[in-house]
């Protein structure tokens, strides 16, 4: 019922907007003899036209071997949890995504040979091919015929498209030029550089092209846990597959596959890996973890609510000349019949089963009116997308089938919860996974619309995932590091933009702050809200924003930023008081911090851009290593620039390596010249 309600609910907020709109006393003059009405008064905005709606009810671990250090693991945030990446490595052999195709080669010896695993993909055209709404592709396409002239090198016409279709059946193909050699390219200069002829020639050796031709699918993130790897699959969708004329509630661009490879054996010969077990989920692909064996992988899919309010538009024709009590009496009838049709056709896409055991692994849409304000916050739409949170075990797959068998169809379990906004941000522990889930909230003391963050807990620990805790609070986090458990308490920094305006002018000022969250008992039954029980001052000065954020047990290492860096040290010892221990003001910025210990020296490694104090323009790529050593007076105790260099650690953590027993820092770098 709570679905339902919610659908109500969404349903109830669209009729009354409509009801009270500027423009109902036109719609109450409606004349349904005269279909020229419109044309003497203003019209509404724009209405779709389909569909119908609805009312409401009531540091990691470092081994060493014989060739020296080892340093192979992913930079992850938490100790013991994997993070997915393009790249992964056992010490023994590199595994790398690249497109559709996996390789595989020796990691002391890369000239020993080569697996290769390509993912299934089907290159067929479909002749067929159309949108939901009916629109075909045209049968044949353009073709390209020789336009006489004089210069030695052949120029092309575009022929339109026949009225008629081919004599034969298959691809369309270009017409080659009426020549018994190639032309060569003029030597005059023209086309001197050689990248310009490559690409003319590849041009020219096209024989077909389709408009039906589906993308090659994609891999977009590896798992490995010893003999096991986890290969995340993406295959994009043809844009009719999901474009407006769609009639689909659910919106995935993807189609998602999870494939599982046994590597105990890699093939040295261009072979590919051996396929133990595969599995199609829902969803777009988020992000993916992994405790040992167990991998966890987070997809969002968009409910389109909208659709609901199609048949509740104040203009459309079954509302000509009602006045505003009986238009809410008549769309509440047309939505409260829809309401049951609409859910059943979502809840079929999301492919749930709403049967008691299901329904314990989704959050209750009623959890996200928690609160002592009674004030609804979502303007009626809780069901903006569905989060989900799937749990798969790969070793859970026979490793003794022969390399043609068919996979095994592998065992998931999925926990999710509708939410509003969009998912910014994800954080796992081994036996917590939280989601940040960023919305608009309505304030209706300033009367705008403020960022809000709302969180949902899955607890880990048992068979399958279980949702069992939840919050909201004010503004956005910055990525995943804002965000980190500790001693029974989520600790949480965000962001929130305060925006007024002034003599006619927008004004804006951000407020940076840490939340406090008491995570409640997971045995509890049904979902509870976290308790906030600590919140800080702003953090930095007036007008800064947040731009890096660490963890360390009891500690919090912050840098914000407006024209100097300060570097913030917060002692969370006490959750319920958030306070400042030290700060360091320092030219230019880090967006990545990275603890380390040298000699003995806890340190913490920061890599950002370095700031000219005077023209306030960026310089370069900046690495500073802070002596935290003491905490109330924190210092740099060395800096580096690369004038014009840029990085892009920033926002791909998993780039950033550091070796500890070398010393050394590893990161990418471009430099513009």
């Amino acid at each position: 019922m709570d679905i339902e309600n919610a659908l109500h609910h969404y349903a109830n907020k669209f009729i009354v907007q409509e009801s009270t709109s500027e423009y109902n006393k036109i719609y109450e003059m409606c004349d349904r003899n005269n279909q020229n009405w419109r044309t003497a008064f203003p019209t509404s905005a724009a209405t779709p036209t389909v569909g119908t709606p609805v009312p409401s009810p009531t540091e990691p671990g470092v081994d060493a071997y014989d060739g020296g250090e080892d340093s192979f693991e992913t930079n992850n945030q938490v100790e013991g949890v994997d993070e997915a990446d393009i790249a992964k490595s056992d010490g023994v052999h590199v595994f790398a995504a690249y497109g559709d195709i996996l390789y595989v080669w020796n990691a002391i010896d890369g000239t020993s040979g080569v697996s290769i695993t390509k993912m299934p993909y089907n290159d067929t055209a479909n002749e067929n091919c159309e949108s939901s709404s009916g629109w075909r592709w045209p049968t044949s396409s353009p073709t390209l015929s020789p336009k006489p002239t004089s210069s030695s090198r052949p120029t092309f016409m575009v022929t339109p498209f026949p009225t008629t279709p081919p004599p034969t059946e298959g691809p369309p193909t270009f017409s080659p030029a009426p020549s018994s050699k190639r032309t060569p390219f003029p030597t005059d200069g023209r086309f001197s550089c050689p990248a310009t002829r490559s690409r003319k020639l590849q041009r020219h050796r096209r024989k077909t092209w389709s408009h039906c031709q589906q993308p090659k699918p994609r891999i977009l993130s590896l798992l490995l846990d010893e003999d096991r790897l986890t290969a995340i699959v993406a295959e994009d969708r043809n844009w009719w597959d999901y474009s407006g004329d769609s009639e689909d509630v659910i919106s995935d661009y993807t189609k998602l596959t999870v494939r599982v490879y046994d590597t105990s054996t890699v093939p040295t010969d261009r072979s590919p890996l051996r396929l133990l077990g595969e599995k199609e989920i829902k969803g777009d692909y988020n992000t993916a973890r992994s405790v040992g064996s167990t991998g966890y992988v987070i997809t969002t899919s968009q409910i389109k609510t909208h659709l609901l309010n199609q048949d509740l538009y104040r203009s459309q024709p079954q509302y000509c000349g009602l006045n505003s009590s009986e238009y809410e009496v008549l769309a509440s009838e047309i939505a409260r019949n829809a309401t049951t049709h609409f859910m059943e056709r979502m809840v079929n896409e999301l492919q749930l089963q709403l049967d008691d055991n299901a329904c314990e692994s989704i959050f209750q849409v009623r959890a996200f009116q928690a609160g002592d304000n009674d004030e609804d916050k979502t303007n009626g739409d809780l069901l903006q997308q569905f989060v989900s949170v799937l749990k798969f075990d790969m070793d859970s797959l026979p490793g003794d089938i022969s390399i043609d068998a068919a996979p095994a169809e592998i065992a998931v379990d999925v926990a999710g919860a509708f939410s509003s906004g969009y998912l910014n941000s994800v954080y796992a522990s081994q036996k917590l996974i939280t989601t940040q889930n960023v919305g608009s909230s309505y304030n209706s003391s300033s009367g705008t619309w403020d960022d809000s963050t709302f969180i949902l807990g899955f607890h880990m620990s048992g068979e399958t995932p279980q949702p069992f805790a939840y919050a909201e609070v004010p503004g956005t986090p910055l990525n995943q590091y804002s965000i980190d458990y500790f001693d029974g308490h989520l600790r949480v920094v965000t962001t929130e933009l305060e925006v007024w305006t002034e003599a006619d002018e927008w004004t804006s000022r951000p407020t940076n702050k840490i939340f406090v969250l008491k995570v409640p008992d997971p045995s509890d039954n049904g979902g509870r809200e976290m308790e906030l029980v600590g919140e800080s001052a702003h953090l930095g000065k007036p007008n800064e924003s947040v731009f890096a954020v660490r963890f360390m047990g009891a500690h919090a290492y912050i840098v914000t930023f407006e024209r100097i860096d300060p570097f913030l040290i917060y002692d969370l010892s006490d959750p319920t008081k958030p306070e400042e221990l030290g700060e360091l003001e320092i030219p230019g910025f880090s967006n990545y911090l990275h603890p380390v210990n040298i000699d003995g020296v806890s340190m913490m490694l920061g890599l950002g851009e370095h700031v000219d104090p005077r023209t306030q323009c960026r310089v370069g790529v900046k690495i500073s290593l802070f002596n935290i050593s003491d905490l109330e007076n924190p210092t740099e105790s060395a800096t580096f620039v690369d004038e014009g260099a840029y990085s892009s650690v920033g926002y791909d953590f998993k780039s950033f390596r550091y070796l500890p027993l070398s010393k050394k820092l590893i990161f990418p770098r471009s430099k513009y010249k």
